[in-house]
């Protein structure tokens, strides 16, 4: 009978060579296949391609400890990513050298990436893709009119290698993922020339129910068990979650589930009226949800809006969960994780009736309008334009992930911010001088000043802070703001 188990991962790696593709999950550091990605830096291959959503160092832990495919970086000629860097740690600037060497970083958005891997596993020559237009992802792709609507004709990624991460598989390579850790990896797993997986436990076949298997052995060429000193067994999970509980900044952004406020005292910096703090923004956007409105809440102000949320609201997660629990608390690190953390990497709770998917279902709901989406933002136009990931003309001192896809296919897009940047002047401008995310998306933009809708007409200001007039509000909004006629104040 076939046989797909190796006994050591630096065999299953062995035919790799110098200017080969790979394909390797990042979307949390226990859901890589670091032990693959360890043996590739042994064999010191050259010239390779790396397709991963997620590209982002670990600096606080030993290559004993966790590795990303970041330990590769000295190996690389290409690398294709939805997000490079930590924004709170620099974003991609610790890649910037090796651009200066030569290493080419391809852009792109969580949802585009998944498809295209899933693109290159069907067999497809390409597809039109209706996120990025506008932006710098347009820059010298094909653009098609369909219907009246433009699209970017995105080719598809055929990987000579996936380095999969999964949590069982049997001898014929049938496997089972953890948690939310499938993310792309079944895309992967299919769209590859070879498929290397590394788990937890190899059993007979048999030993894993046909309803449980996600990638069929037919996408398996090589399996390998973590032995027990190997990267990312349940002691090291342990052993990081515990580290990051001790570190000031990871606990605050992976357990409380709050942004870290860089934002200056506006009202004391002034030293007049008292604007609205991130928290009553949060709170304003939150009662825009309705009883059974599925919400995914972005990075920043939004994930406050989570503590305000009404009962009856459904969340999703990017990276593939959908009705999850409550964040984990900063008292409560010995109940988290690690298979079960949001898109920001923030550890949640299970609960019934959650659902844990891969990325390629998780675009389907986000770029089908299933959605309801409160989003950061940097500016917002007079016609709805949105940018939120970048404020300079560099594109690694931003990170893309999956906005674009949220602003161009959620059913209701929804801002908050503060009105104002830093030196006091206007977010809310008759056009957007940072990168766009995405063009006329806006539907509902919720500041510390005010409530304002985005119609077809213009700016409609619906209500302002208490002790705000229209015309303050008006006096640091660019655009003409229409008045409402029962202009009202934010309730708090």
């Amino acid at each position: 009978m076939l046989n797909k188990v190796l006994s050591s991962f630096d065999e299953a790696i062995a035919d790799i060579t110098d200017g080969d593709s790979i394909a390797m999950e990042c979307w949390g550091v226990p859901g890589t296949a670091q032990n693959l990605i360890a043996a590739v830096k042994r064999k010191g291959v050259k010239d390779l391609t790396v397709i991963s959503h997620n590209f982002f160092p670990m600096p606080v832990f030993s290559e004993e400890e966790a590795i990303t495919p970041t330990a590769l970086l000295p190996q690389l000629k290409k690398l294709i990513a939805a997000v490079v860097g930590v924004r709170q740690l620099g974003a991609g600037a610790f890649v910037k050298e090796y651009v200066a060497r030569g290493l080419e970083v391809e852009l792109s958005t969580h949802g585009t990436l998944a498809s295209r891997l899933y693109a290159g596993a069907a067999g497809l020559g390409g597809f039109f893709n209706p996120v990025g237009v506008g932006t710098i992802l347009a820059e010298g792709k094909e653009t098609r009119t369909i219907a009246g609507k433009e699209y970017l004709l995105e080719e598809p990624i055929r990987p000579d290698y996936a380095f999969i991460r999964g949590y069982k598989a049997d001898k014929l390579g049938n496997l089972v993922y953890r948690g939310t850790y499938r993310t792309d990896q079944p895309a992967m797993a299919m769209a590859a020339r070879v498929t290397i997986a590394e788990v937890d436990e190899i059993v007979e076949v048999g030993g894993i129910d046909p309803e449980h298997v996600v990638t069929p052995g037919v996408f398996i060429d090589r399996i390998v068990q973590i032995p027990e000193d190997g990267l990312g067994t349940e002691r090291k999970r342990r052993d990081m979650i515990n580290k990051f509980g001790g570190i000031d900044i990871a606990r605050k952004m992976l357990f409380k589930g709050e942004c870290i406020d860089e934002s200056p005292d506006l009202a004391q910096a002034e030293g007049r009226k008292t604007r609205l703090d991130r928290d009553v923004i949060a709170m304003r956007a939150a009662k825009e949800l309705k009883d059974s409105d599925y919400a995914n809440l972005g990075i920043g102000i939004p994930n406050l809006c989570a503590l305000h949320i009404p009962e009856g609201i459904i969340f999703q997660s990017e990276n593939g969960a959908l009705g999850y629990g409550p964040l984990v608390l900063e008292d409560e690190i010995e109940k988290a994780e690690f298979h079960y953390v949001d898109a920001g990497a923030r550890f949640f709770t299970p609960v019934p009736g959650m659902a844990v998917f891969d990325l390629l279902t998780s675009f389907a709901m986000i770029r089908g309008g299933r959605l309801v989406t409160i989003l950061g933002g940097l500016q917002v136009s007079e016609k709805g334009d949105l940018a939120n990931w970048n404020a300079t003309g560099d594109a690694l001192t931003g990170t893309i992930g999956g906005g674009m896809d949220l602003a161009v296919g959620a059913k209701r897009v929804i801002i908050t911010m503060e009105h104002t940047n830093k030196e006091g002047k206007p977010k809310i401008v008759k056009e957007c001088s940072y990168p766009l995310t995405a063009r006329e998306c806006v539907d509902l933009v919720v500041t510390d000043l005010a409530v304002i809708e985005v119609t077809p007409e213009g700016l409609v200001l619906k209500e302002v802070a208490p002790g705000w007039t229209a015309d303050e509000v008006q006096a640091l909004t660019e655009p003409k703001l229409i008045i409402t006629p029962d202009l009202k104040e934010i309730e708090l």
